[in-house]
């Protein structure tokens, strides 16, 4: 991926005004010998009382702007007092603003426009009183890509368009009709050569309209750029059209399809993705909404690994000596002083066999992160308590109830974010601690005063087979609670979720319920078309606006950059095809318990396209939250 330099274009400003009649004071007269007056001889307005003044407006009505992409526009205004049919420039004696800062601000009765579009407000005070504008920016720039020559746009300009199915690029990504959080950093656009050199890239919506040129199928503007492109797109959709020229024969010109996605209004902002990379064996992590690389947070094939909501704690199993016979728990505490993780169960120390864990939230059992409790799968399926901070387990009632007293297994547990509940995996078979079959979701209540912990009766919240058009899927899996406790993501496969010979084959998918298992839906546009080894959701560590936003890992392609012909060969191991990469995706609030909610997903920008990126836990960073 290249960054662009960016060549000054217009954007368009449009401005509407509404009068605001000034109200008269309280005991104020008509005539009486206080009421302030319009000095005809100075023609300046002297302020008395407001009731002199009659109505305010802002001029000009309607206005246009031309502003430069990455530079400044300007619009001066009037502001007139009209009075018994006498309008005067009052523009002196008041106050203007923009009610939306982030649009630009005022010297005067000069407003300075940055670059971005959208509808906002002009507001002028006069005394107290004050009258509005309406202001629609339309943002418009050219991009030409470093490398690509100069006379792209030209040669563009002058070519006639022509209809070549075979010389049309085709959009790779982003994939229609994806949503995007506000904060994403730079889409990376992909396309078909088609047999061209030379590309035009159009990014649009109802206020932009921006060029790029590029003698590569790729293009991403540079993060300052972009960020004023999202700003502008948010709330509506944002288009990519992508056509393409042969620069020895440039007299015709071959437009593809477009592809849209929907830029929204929620910003992610201080979170942090945690995952292990697989193929490498080690634990990363990265702050969403950056463009750095990611960081190791631990290796030593640190796996299954889960993140506490507060952010401060990984629980995890790790094969041991190069043997993975059997997997062993560690825990680890991030300390806020050192910025580092420290290991408060070593795994390596091979004291308790097991698998996957969560952790108790913040505010129950106990009011601060200063304690905490972890529920863990031991091998042979049973959940045990631990004390994540000495790694000594702790007694309840949870072993036995969880797995009926060993006649089950009881697996990939997840706390409520309350804590006053836990979700997991009951299967018919005991022993099953890391791969399963016949899995059902299950819910059990928590109870704790601080030293007595007590789980109610499990109830089943979600049992296969489930009835999809892809096949009857009888094994449940991975569930995880959305940040507000209403609703839970899962897995859902058509045999045991783990196929070596072929990692897809199992056919596993994203599937979302509430908390009550009033419905069942399969998130078909998170999973794609056909069988992508869609596994391990989880959520964004709170709910926004519009959105709830869902983190998994698919084995798909984005774009031209990884597919199953270019991936890695570390990647292609236990019936893993290519490198499977992280996703995100929008679940929109409005379309709840009504059909598919989710929208097809966005790639997590920053990642490894050489790893095999899996488990992702999305919650807070450590070094924000730690004390």
């Amino acid at each position: 991926m290249r960054l662009l330099s960016f060549r000054a274009v217009a954007v368009s400003i449009i401005i509407a005004a509404a009068a605001v009649p000034f109200a008269p004071a309280c005991g104020g007269a008509s005539g009486d010998a206080e009421t302030p007056a319009l000095d005809g001889a100075t023609d300046t307005f002297v302020e008395e009382t407001a009731p002199s003044m009659g109505t305010i407006s802002v001029e000009p009505a309607t206005a246009t702007v031309s502003v430069a992409l990455g530079a400044t526009g300007s619009q001066t205004y009037q502001v007139f007092a009209t009075k018994d049919g006498v309008k005067t420039d009052v523009t002196t004696s008041c106050a203007l603003s923009a009610l939306d800062p982030s649009f630009g601000s005022f010297t005067g009765a000069k407003m300075t426009i940055i670059a971005r579009g959208g509808d906002t407000t002009v507001q002028a005070t006069c005394s107290g009183q004050s009258a509005t504008a309406s202001l629609t920016v339309k943002l418009t720039g050219s991009v030409v890509i470093t490398g690509t020559p100069a006379g792209a746009p030209d040669l563009f300009a002058k070519a006639s368009s022509a209809a070549d199915a075979a010389r049309m690029p085709k959009l790779e990504y982003p994939l229609d009709g994806a949503v995007a959080p506000l904060n994403i950093p730079a889409v990376d656009a992909q396309w078909t050569k088609a047999g061209n050199d030379l590309f035009h890239l159009q990014l649009s919506s109802k206020f932009l309209s921006i060029d790029v040129f590029s003698n590569v199928e790729d293009a991403a503007i540079d993060e300052v750029a972009w960020k004023a492109v999202a700003r502008t797109a948010a709330g509506d959709t944002l288009r990519f059209t992508v056509e393409g020229l042969l620069s020895t024969a440039p007299s015709q010109k071959y437009p593809g399809a477009s592809v849209s996605i929907r830029m929204s209004n929620d910003v992610i902002d201080d979170t942090a993705i945690y995952y292990w990379a697989s193929s490498k064996g080690d634990l990363m992590t990265q702050n969403f909404g950056t463009t750095t690389p990611p960081t190791s947070v631990k290796g030593d094939c640190t796996s299954c690994h889960s993140v506490s909501r507060s952010g401060t704690r990984v629980g995890y199993s790790r094969c041991v000596g190069g043997s993975c016979d059997a997997t062993y728990l560690g825990f680890m505490k991030f300390d806020a002083t050192t910025k580092t993780w420290n290991d408060t169960l070593d795994a390596n120390g091979k004291k308790f066999k097991g698998s996957y864990s969560t952790f108790s939230p913040v505010g129950y059992p106990y009011k601060t992160d200063d304690q905490s409790l972890a529920l863990a799968t031991l091998d042979g399926g049973k959940l045990q308590l631990f004390d994540p901070d000495t790694g000594k387990t702790v007694a309840s009632n949870v072993g036995d109830i969880a797995s009926d007293g060993g006649k089950l297994s009881a697996l990939m547990a997840d706390w409520s974010p309350d804590g006053h509940s836990v979700v997991f995996v009951q299967t018919p078979k005991p022993g099953q601690s890391i791969d399963l079959d016949g899995g059902s979701l299950t819910t059990m209540t928590f109870s704790s005063d601080g030293t007595t912990h007590t789980f109610g009766a499990p109830k089943t919240l979600v049992a296969g087979p489930l009835t999809l058009p892809s096949g009857s899927y009888g094994n449940l899996f991975f569930p995880s609670w959305s940040a507000d406790g209403k609703l839970i993501v899962f897995n859902a496969a058509r045999g045991s979720w783990r196929a070596f010979d072929d990692a897809s084959k199992p056919g596993q998918r994203l599937m979302l319920t509430d908390a009550t298992g009033s419905f069942k839906t399969e998130l078909t546009n998170l999973n794609g078309a056909g069988d992508h080894n869609v596994t391990w959701p989880h959520w964004a560590p709170a709910t926004s606006k519009d959105y709830y936003w869902v983190v998994y890992s698919a084995e798909r392609d984005y774009g031209h950059k990884l597919t199953a012909a270019n991936t890695a060969k570390a990647c292609a191991a236990n019936g893993v095809k290519q490198c499977k990469q992280i996703w995100i995706g929008a679940i929109d609030k409005t379309k709840l318990g009504a059909g598919d909610p989710s929208s097809p997903p966005m790639w997590m920008p920053g990642q490894d396209l050489g790893a095999d990126n899996i488990s992702p836990y999305w919650t807070l960073p450590a070094t924000k939250v730690a004390k």
